[in-house]
């Protein structure tokens, strides 16, 4: 659960700057006139592709960290396998 966690965290610290940085966040901005006896209404939405982007960005760089962490992982218990066999020999 650490690693998951961990490399969750990770993609959001590193996906969401990146987010902004590469796809660029824009607000969309519209006015309507004379609405229910309103003279301006002005209304503001968000930008969905960028949510849907940035999400999609942030779970690609989560899965990586989360498959870097299990290499290093695994290169360090072989790692420490080989050097124990060969102190017990």
């Amino acid at each position: 659960m650490r690693k998951f966690f961990g490399s969750l965290l990770g993609g959001l610290l590193i996906g969401l700057p990146l987010a902004f940085w590469w796809i660029g966040y824009e607000g969309i901005t519209y006015s309507q006139m004379n609405v229910a006896g309103v003279e301006e209404v002005i209304v503001h939405e968000m930008d969905f592709d960028f949510v849907f982007y940035s999400s999609l960005l942030v779970v690609a760089i989560a899965v990586i960290i989360y498959l870097i962490w299990n290499f290093i992982n695994k290169k360090r218990e072989e790692r420490f396998l080989r050097e124990y066999q060969n102190n017990s020999k």
